[in-house]
């Protein structure tokens, strides 16, 4: 067991707000400090004193917070103390952690440190335990204590059953895991995923970032006087601007998924992914909820698939969702890795159809959004009137699609549902995962004797996924699934 005196968070923090403040702002500060740099209107300069204002109030709040905050880790749980104007304490168990995130970037590298980011299952902002700027060594030894008093308490439970069943039992102590790599990229999967994911495309968004910061007229008019020479000249420019693009889309794909890794031992799932940006991932194979496999309309040509792993814990490190296996796996490969991840989870590809009323009841089910989009047409710009036309032919080409696509399956304590038109998402889950079943049947939906089917999940935000049309009959067999769930969950 891990025992730290009462102390405050690593010095190195305020520098990394500093560094996370200028980061977010860099645009604002380029737009009023240097390209208006002489500039004597009046809101330019309001917006600079607004601007400083907001960076001095920034830099106070960072250095009231590190003197305010305290935190010691004791008995098996974390003890905080924080709040500039309005004090507060919290005791987080570790059994209560529920997926533990690193994020080693290029600061963290500089400094030889490390963020870690402890989810719980509660809601809100005091959900997690952030440590933005940790030493790596106390980052592992706040894992490890985490890990060992989850060990532990498995031991105690195994051992209370024993007595309560009279009979003599011998629990020993687990050995470490050695973690199983399942999955890195090789080059040809990482040319693949920089076209899939058109990040060869990236330099055309640069080029018009930089026509607004630098005026490219110029420039503009040389290309021009140089088409004067023919097509070849043209051709070659584009050639040579499109090998530029591939070029940094694949560099962009690299520092991205480089060196992704997907492990496992018996107890936790590790992703680890970035190159310049290190983060690693760990969820405990129990805490998962449920598994979704989507493809987008690229996805679905190319054969491939992103494999979300979805648990009662936030799972984003700043603005990426960390629970995101391989975003470009092949399908086969990603059912592979979803049963040598989660051994108790099985992907079924066979699974049930929905009836021909489903289509039919799907073709005259009104379009709110259609009718809308064609009143706002029709009253400011009739000349338009095609809009509303192919706004249609997109409307119910995907719902034919998602007819078409959409399946389920009640297997043993499993249930299956995929959905989707162009793109489509495949949720496998538990039924002891499902906190909440819901059947509804609309009056079209009766008389075509169909429903609809509900399930609920703990994630954050909680997880509701539909299945619309299915028979009555499946959605009274749906419920009566659920209803077996007692023999699955025991109450403590």
């Amino acid at each position: 067991m891990m025992t730290q005196p009462l102390k405050r968070l690593h010095p190195l923090v305020l520098i990394f707000d500093l560094y996370k403040l200028v980061k977010s702002n860099i645009i604002f500060f380029i737009f009023l400090f240097l390209l208006n740099m002489g500039s004597e209107k009046w809101w330019i300069q309001t917006a600079k004193w607004i601007f400083l204002g907001y960076v001095v109030i920034m830099i106070f709040l960072s250095i009231g917070k590190w003197i305010t905050y305290r935190y010691v880790i004791k008995n098996d749980a974390f003890y905080i103390r924080s709040g500039i104007f309005s004090k507060s304490e919290r005791t987080i168990p570790f059994l209560k952690v529920q997926n533990v995130q690193r994020q080693t970037t290029v600061f963290h590298k500089i400094f030889k440190v490390t963020s870690l980011t402890l989810e719980t299952a509660t809601v809100g902002d005091e959900s997690s335990i952030i440590f933005d700027v940790i030493s790596r060594v106390e980052a592992e030894s706040i894992e490890s204590a985490v890990t060992e008093t989850r060990e532990q308490n498995k031991i105690i439970e195994q051992s209370s059953v024993g007595l309560f069943e009279e009979q003599v039992v011998v629990v020993e102590p687990e050995k470490k895991d050695k973690k199983v790599i399942h999955f890195t990229p090789t080059k040809k999967d990482l040319v693949k995923a920089s076209f899939t994911s058109l990040s060869f495309l990236i330099l055309i968004p640069i080029i018009f970032k930089l026509d607004d910061v630098i005026k490219l007229d110029v420039f503009r008019d040389e290309v021009t006087n140089a088409l004067k020479w023919g097509w070849a000249i043209l051709a070659a420019i584009l050639i040579g601007v499109l090998l530029i693009s591939i070029a940094i889309g694949m560099v962009h794909t690299f520092i991205k998924y480089g060196r992704y890794e997907i492990s496992s031992d018996t107890q936790k799932v590790y992703i680890k992914k970035g190159v310049l940006d290190e983060s690693i991932f760990s969820i405990r194979k129990e805490k998962i909820q449920a598994v979704e496999i989507s493809q987008s309309f690229m996805k679905r040509i190319l054969g491939l698939a992103e494999v979300k792993l979805i648990s009662a814990g936030n799972t984003t490190i700043g603005e990426v969702e960390s629970n995101t296996l391989y975003p470009f796996l092949p399908v086969r490969k990603a059912y592979t890795l979803i049963s040598e991840l989660l051994p108790d989870y099985q992907v079924v590809e066979s699974m049930h159809e929905l009836p021909k009323k489903a289509f039919w009841i799907r073709m005259i089910r009104p379009s709110y959004i259609w009718l809308i989009a064609t009143a706002l047409i029709w009253y400011f710009k009739p000349s338009l009137w095609w809009v509303s036309v192919v706004l249609l032919l997109i409307i119910y080409s995907s719902r034919i699609l998602d007819y078409k696509n959409s399946r389920y399956l009640l297997n043993q304590s499993f249930i299956q549902m995929k959905t989707g038109g162009f793109s489509t998402v495949l949720f496998i889950t538990k039924r002891s995962q499902v906190i909440e079943v819901k059947t509804e049947r609309s009056k079209l939906q009766r008389f075509f004797k169909l429903a609809s089917i509900k399930t609920v999940n703990r994630a954050k935000p909680v997880l509701h996924k539909e299945l619309l049309d299915v028979p009555h009959e499946a959605a009274s067999e749906f419920y009566s699934w659920y209803v077996d769930r007692t023999k699955e969950v025991k109450i403590q």
